[in-house]
């Protein structure tokens, strides 16, 4: 992976996409196929203009105020929710670093 950011980022959307897999009724889609490209190392291969795409649309699906978030945020165990919110930093950051 080209930056911490996006390492970061992946690393925190792969522990979204456990969490959701385990506890949730469905995974959207574009947060799925993020998930895979990252672990699958094919993300990073991605042209900027791609990756800015993909990412807004995973932010949409999983920030507030998504089922994600309303998800996370009703659930009751204090651990996901800390690992919700690393993750919503990662995605802030990673916004940052891509100019999203």
């Amino acid at each position: 992976m080209k930056n911490e950011s996006e390492n970061e980022f992946g690393r925190a959307l792969l522990q979204l996409v456990a969490h959701l897999l385990k506890n949730a009724e469905k995974v959207p889609e574009p947060v799925l196929e993020g998930a895979l490209e990252f672990e699958a190392f094919t993300w990073g291969k991605l042209d900027e203009a791609t990756k800015r795409s993909r990412l807004r649309a995973i932010a949409d699906l999983t920030a507030a105020p998504s089922d994600v978030h309303r998800h996370m945020e009703a659930y009751p165990h204090p651990f996901s929710k800390k690992r919700y919110a690393e993750y919503l930093e990662a995605l802030r950051l990673y916004q940052q670093s891509l100019a999203v």
